[in-house]
């Protein structure tokens, strides 16, 4: 056997290839096994963390939409004059229309809703049945419940600790709680009349949590910001236990340093060991900053690293089969292997050339030449795929930015851009423009002349941005100008407008608007306004205040609605600003607000100027305000300057 191994080339060469692919081959599993495992250890923290990370994010924004529902509807409660009924189709529609919102409920200070009555609060919730109404008042005392007292006192909204709702919803719920005001002799929050409430269950949190999959038996669970179990796979410690006690009650004490680090941590990843679910697990969790709760998420080592087990078998087969492969294939001669090879060479010069349209001459072969060869076919025709599929997503890229193109052109040519807009007119000069936060926007504006002595002028706002808020914007400005007319009460007209808007608004969007007509040989401005910022102008001692405000329903929400209208006279020379809430709520990279008393005062110091001078003047000084930060709202300003001929 010696003088074999010594005189043959053939058993040398087996020789070294077996051993050398032995070697390789303990090499590769031993290395694949230590780093795949690292990996999957890498790509399961960072899965985990950006999977409760997005659950989080989501559970958050779905909360602060809650939220800002509420707070609209705590300001449609200040602007309004409502009744027993009004209320109760406002909370019905809350809870018909936001799957969401559990229940919902107006709760009046003491003798607010009406002097002979001290309490007064309708609750409607999602029975099993369908919607249920109780009055909280016949239930308890809620002057005392924290979801009434905190935000009562404290004059600002307010999420609630979870509880069990006993006396109204019947279930486990956390409320976000909004004060709506009165309003005070200057037509600003006075008094707090009542409380907005927002009810969210449980089982919807329950729902969202339970929607993360991970591996087989991987589970999620939320925590409060003091450690109580809000969301857990065994239900019946839900609200009954915290992680402490959990920590308090196990066997294993490395769970006492893992709850402690969940509730004092933003987000981690842990070995959590047996001490969860009594099988060796990872453990990520992160927090809910505006909530202060905790998302956690529970990953089984067995089934984390089960496809590496399976890995590695399948590499030893491989292996195996390579070496008996190899110890073949090395007593082939090499010229059956560089032939071919060189024949590939010339193929794949072309394809490096760009000339896809190749022959495989060596696809046939059932040997590592054919693999390759057919490795190399797949491959063409991958990439010759890739690109048409990369022409045709370019393709619909440019169509789509081509559509939102036309579509802002579309917009453009719905509001006017051509000044002087009446160069036949010398008794008024007006003014207006709109830049949208994106392509399209929701803010729009409107003037034309109702007769030779009525000029009529609108400004909105509607709810959101983008092409939704575009299309409600375009509906609602056709509406007002086919509604208004000199014969017609302003008010008569928002409310037939509101009506209109109100069918079919499945979802819930709104429009602020402030509508004025004035008489050009009086200067006598009547005007409505519809949940709109209040405007400014100019009084008879050149100062600037706020128009006087006559309050009114937000356009859309609810039907029907009672709007009023009020009445000023322009003095000659005087100006009036109307503007969105784009303008004052524009924010600087220190997070503070353009405001109100900052757009008086830079139109103070602006004095007498034409209507275009004002508004470029205001536009460029919220640039400056903002610097580098990017608009955040559409932003619409209206300058009317009132010369009445002599």
């Amino acid at each position: 056997m010696l003088d074999w191994f010594r005189s043959s080339i053939q058993a040398k060469v087996m020789m070294v290839v077996l051993l050398a692919t032995t070697l390789v081959l303990a090499f590769v599993l031993g290395v694949t096994g230590i780093f795949s495992r690292s990996f999957i250890v890498l790509d399961a923290e960072s899965d985990a963390l950006r999977v409760a990370s997005m659950v989080g994010g989501r559970i958050a924004n779905e909360l602060s939409s809650i939220a800002m529902a509420t707070r609209n509807l705590a300001y449609s409660l200040e602007t309004g004059n409502w009744d027993r009924k009004s209320i109760d189709n406002l909370l019905i529609a809350v809870v018909q229309r936001n799957r969401d919102i559990f229940g919902s409920t107006v709760s009046f200070a003491p003798f607010e809703f009406d002097p002979t009555i001290k309490a007064y609060a309708p609750y409607f919730y999602k029975g099993r049945n369908g919607l249920v109404s109780v009055q909280l008042a016949d239930s308890y005392d809620y002057f005392e419940r924290d979801w009434f007292r905190k935000p009562f006192e404290e004059k600002s909204p307010v999420w609630s600790a979870p509880y069990f709702d006993e006396g109204g919803g019947e279930t486990l719920m956390i409320t976000y709680s909004c004060p709506f005001f009165g309003q005070g002799a200057g037509g600003e929050p006075d008094t707090v009349r009542g409380v907005i409430t927002a009810d969210v269950s449980l089982d919807r949190l329950t729902e969202m949590v339970s929607e993360i999959k991970l591996e087989k038996t991987g589970y999620a669970f939320l925590l409060s910001n003091k450690g109580v179990l809000m969301v857990w796979p065994q239900k019946e410690l839900i609200m009954r236990e915290t992680i402490f006690s959990l920590a308090e009650g196990g066997k294993d004490p490395h769970l006492k340093t893992i709850a402690f680090e969940i509730m004092n941590q933003e987000k981690g990843f842990h070995n959590a060991g047996e001490s969860l679910n009594g099988k060796d697990s990872f453990l990520a969790f992160a927090s809910l900053p505006t909530f202060g709760w905790r998302l956690g998420v529970v990953i089984p080592k067995d089934e984390l690293f089960a496809q590496t087990y399976l890995l590695e078998r399948i590499l030893f087969i491989i292996g195996f089969a390579g070496i008996v492969l190899l110890l073949t294939s090395s007593l082939i001669v090499a010229r059956s292997v560089t032939a071919p090879l060189k024949r590939m060479v010339s193929v794949t010069s072309k394809i490096g050339e760009g000339n896809f349209d190749v022959d495989f001459v060596e696809k046939n072969r059932l040997d590592e030449v054919g693999q390759l060869s057919r490795a190399f076919e797949s491959m063409v025709n991958s990439l010759k795929k890739y690109m048409k599929d990369l022409t045709q997503a370019t393709a619909r890229k440019e169509r789509i930015e081509s559509e939102l193109r036309i579509a802002a052109d579309i917009q453009k040519s719905m509001l006017r851009t051509s000044f002087p807009a009446f160069p036949d007119r010398d008794d008024f000069d007006i003014y207006a423009m709109m830049r949208p936060a994106k392509e399209v926007g929701g803010d729009f504006f409107d003037f034309f002349l109702l007769d030779s002595e009525h000029l009529c002028i609108s400004v909105g706002d509607v709810s959101g941005k983008g092409t939704p808020a575009a299309l409600f914007m375009a509906v609602t400005k056709y509406l007002i100008e086919a509604s208004v007319g000199v014969e017609t009460p302003i008010d008569k007209t928002l409310e037939k407008v509101n009506a209109l808007l109100f069918k079919n608004n499945d979802s819930c969007m709104f429009v602020t608007v402030f509508l004025g007509i004035l008489n050009l040989k009086t200067g006598e401005l009547i005007y409505a306004n519809a949940g709109h910022n209040s405007p400014l102008i100019w009084t008879e001692n050149k100062e600037v205040q706020l128009l006087e405000a006559v309050g009114g329903p937000i356009l859309g929400i609810f039907d029907p609605a009672d709007f009023r209208t009020g009445t000023t006279t322009l003095n000659p020379q005087g100006h009036l600003l109307v503007y969105t809430d784009g303008v004052t709520e524009a924010f600087n990279s220190e997070g503070r607000e353009f405001s109100e008393e900052k757009l008086m005062e830079i139109v103070r110091l602006i004095g007498r100027q034409d209507a275009k001078s004002i508004t470029e003047m205001v536009l460029e000084q919220i640039d400056q305000f903002r610097n580098d930060v990017e608009q955040s709202d559409d932003i619409t300003i209206m300058v009317l300057n009132y010369t009445p001929r002599t």
